[in-house]
């Protein structure tokens, strides 16, 4: 019987404890508003700023050296210009691509010759450099990634980098001789229409 008595007296303490934690947790908390922990990891838009034509420098062009400097087309075809990516399903191909990214086993010094701004829905921004002499090196947020040339690819023809090479700079982009994915025609922009017109007009 006193056995009993004592297991009854602790089930008790420990009931009494238990409650008055919860009351001070509670206590504590209110007022607060409610925590969340999901993370909208969608691309809301993809902006870009890219020289249009090769840049022959070996030294490594910093990120913030790429402004906005539309050439007169009826002068000159060179310059820097600009694109934004908001359609859905263009975002998803490049989105599954950054995803799939690997450092790269011996990376090198940053260098852009193409700055893309990728901007999420829950407010991140992450930065992705196309650098070297064909645009070809990949580095996202700084730090340089194993080559993918399905990325190359996506990003440079949906902002209408193609058009703007000749030649032998086309034959020398290595996603371009890729055979493992399929390739869309080539994506045209504005910016080149109006440089082909002004050369209509000359």
């Amino acid at each position: 019987m006193k056995n009993h008595s004592l297991l009854f007296i602790f089930i008790l303490l420990l009931s009494f404890t238990a409650c008055n934690n919860k009351q001070k947790e509670n206590a504590t908390n209110e007022g607060r508003p409610e925590v969340t922990a999901k993370i909208d990891s969608r691309i809301d838009s993809i902006s870009v700023l890219y020289y249009n034509y090769l840049v022959e420098s070996q030294t490594p062009v910093k990120p913030e050296e790429i402004k906005l400097n539309i050439p007169q087309f009826d002068k000159d075809r060179k310059g820097v210009l600009d694109a934004h990516i908001v359609d859905s399903i263009k975002i998803e191909d490049i989105k599954s691509r950054i995803d799939s990214l690997k450092l790269a086993q011996s990376p090198s010094t940053l260098d852009a010759r193409l700055v893309a701004v990728i901007k999420y829905k829950d407010g991140r921004k992450d930065i992705l450099c196309l650098g070297g002499y064909q645009v070809n090196e990949i580095f996202l947020n700084g730090v340089q990634q194993e080559t993918d040339n399905k990325l190359l690819f996506l990003l440079k023809n949906y902002i209408g980098f193609y058009p703007w090479m000749i030649g032998d700079d086309m034959f020398a982009m290595k996603e371009l001789q890729d055979p493992s994915f399929a390739k869309a025609p080539f994506v045209s922009t504005p910016y080149y229409d109006a440089y082909q017109s002004a050369l209509t007009n000359r």
